[in-house]
């Protein structure tokens, strides 16, 4: 069995590993997007990579032929993902069909949905897609599959265990021994514990200089907007969690400081602290609000098992700005899905068509201010759509976080400005990982025990062997991109 990594080295995401045996058969292993690649390349939406060989030959995809990917010189016989974030999943729409796609019901469902309101995913409707749970194995050709649930950020993330030709490889995806489903994640590592790994692909996503990269960025964009504005920026006031329910508690006793609108920013797939911030509104008797994408994504999901969400009337939505042919604001557009209008539709149908807020009821939601907490995954765009006229009275939470790219780092920028516009003086980070902190890491190889160790899915895995045990040092592999390691 031979491994080749062709995503995930020296970058945060972009996951895409290639499983082979001597008969050149082959598996692959998440087929993730690689954003700090692609912006160092192409930009959106002026030069977007448009054609197959944008992505060959920038090194986004090894080099194929046709319109459509395939590994070349092997018998693919099947792609697992392990999770549905982006940086695992986001070049399945460049896939060959002939290739059969394996995942979780949580993922599948959340693919689902991001292919619904974005039409540059129409690639994924040709592709097979079969869905595994934990218990499962899958046998595709020499190679023996078993998927074994995580704990993450997202629902529905898993790590491998393969085996071909007498050889065990094991893959964690991503994932974290501190969240509310710790114990999923244990029963990865007894799993691969128990198997007498060769070969270990492991995350270290947090391995880094300092334990918050965004800090020195933070720094630089508040000396930019001094000698831009010649004004002050807002203050950052970090509160680092360590559990989901620190991050509870930190919210709560925010809002009972607080006399004004929260307004909240989170990863829509983030489940847990989607139920988070439901529990602190609720505890609090506080109405939530959400912007229509996250409250989308969120009834999607709610047919999965997933306990503790919001259910469909628990939350208003506020509706993204539409304009008509007449320039006006229209509550509905014709391109948006059918699915999506649908969902609108039910709201309003439950309970009333002022909890669909739109047009003229934008401005009320502002009236009585601190009563709301509102749920954004875009935070600049919910303030660019505030009404002309209104000065909110508003305390700004980021509940996310994302790996540092230049995107990133303009997003930011263009979301102090905002926040200065409307006179907001400081602003909270309040989160906490959804990846093993660099002292667990420790804590997994000790228990797993690997006889090699490869670190993905980081951009400083020259730093992994700081957080090894002393043993396992001279057994840590650094290959390039696409180099052969034989398992």
């Amino acid at each position: 069995m031979k491994v080749r990594i062709y995503g995930g080295i020296r970058e945060i995401g972009g996951n895409k590993i290639l499983v082979s045996s001597s008969s050149r058969r082959a598996i692959i292993l998440d087929f993730g997007k690689s954003f700090s690649r692609e912006e160092a390349f192409f930009q959106y939406p002026f030069m977007p990579p448009s054609f197959p060989d944008d992505y060959f030959k920038v090194g986004l995809l090894p080099p194929a032929r046709g319109s459509s990917w395939r590994v070349e010189g092997y018998d693919a016989l099947g792609l697992l993902i392990s999770h549905a974030h982006l940086d695992h999943w986001g070049y399945l729409r460049m896939l060959n069909s002939e290739i059969e796609v394996f995942l979780g019901k949580a993922a599948r469902r959340i693919i689902e949905t991001y292919r619904m309101t974005r039409r540059d995913l129409s690639g994924l409707d040709r592709l097979k897609m079969n869905c595994f749970q934990t218990g499962d194995i899958l046998n595709l050709g020499e190679f023996s599959i078993m998927p074994i649930h995580v704990d993450h950020s997202i629902p529905g993330a898993y790590g491998f265990i393969v085996e071909c030709c007498g050889r065990k490889l094991a893959y964690t995806g991503d994932l974290r021994m501190h969240g509310p489903k710790a114990n999923m994640t244990r029963d990865f590592i007894d799993a691969a514990a128990s198997e007498g790994i060769n070969l270990l692909i492991m995350e270290a996503t947090k391995v880094a200089p300092e334990n918050d990269p965004e800090s020195s960025l933070v720094k630089v964009l508040e000396n930019r907007i001094w000698y831009r504005w010649r004004r002050s920026p807002p203050k950052r006031v970090n509160f680092e969690a360590s559990t989901e329910e620190e991050v509870k508690e930190k919210m709560v006793e925010l809002l009972e400081r607080s006399n004004s609108l929260t307004l909240i920013e989170v990863a829509p797939t983030d489940v847990d602290r989607m139920r988070t911030v439901y529990e602190v509104t609720k505890k609090l008797g506080r109405k939530l609000v959400m912007d229509e994408r996250t409250a989308f994504m969120i009834d999607r999901l709610g047919g999965l098992s997933i306990s503790g969400l919001p259910l469909l009337g628990d939350y208003a939505v506020w509706k993204r700005r539409k304009r008509g042919r007449d320039g006006r604001e229209i509550k509905f557009s014709s391109k948006e899905p059918k699915t999506f209008r649908e969902f609108l539709k039910k709201i309003e149908d439950k309970r009333g068509e002022d909890f669909v807020i739109w047009g003229e009821e934008r401005a009320k939601l502002f009236k009585d201010a601190n009563s709301y907490v509102i749920i954004t995954n875009n935070a600049t765009r919910f303030l660019y759509e505030i009404p002309l006229g209104i000065k909110p009275n508003m305390d700004f939470v980021m509940s996310r976080s994302e790996p540092f790219s230049e995107e990133s780092a303009l997003s930011l920028d263009r979301l102090m400005n905002w926040l200065i516009l409307y006179n907001v003086k400081r602003y909270y980070r309040i989160h906490v990982s959804g990846h093993l902190s660099p002292y667990q890491i420790k804590d997994v190889l000790d228990a797993i025990n690997p006889s090699k160790v490869v670190p993905v899915h980081t951009e400083h895995r020259d730093l992994f062997d700081i957080f090894v045990p002393r043993r396992m040092i001279s057994s840590i592999l650094l290959p390039e991109v696409g180099e052969p390691l034989e398992v």
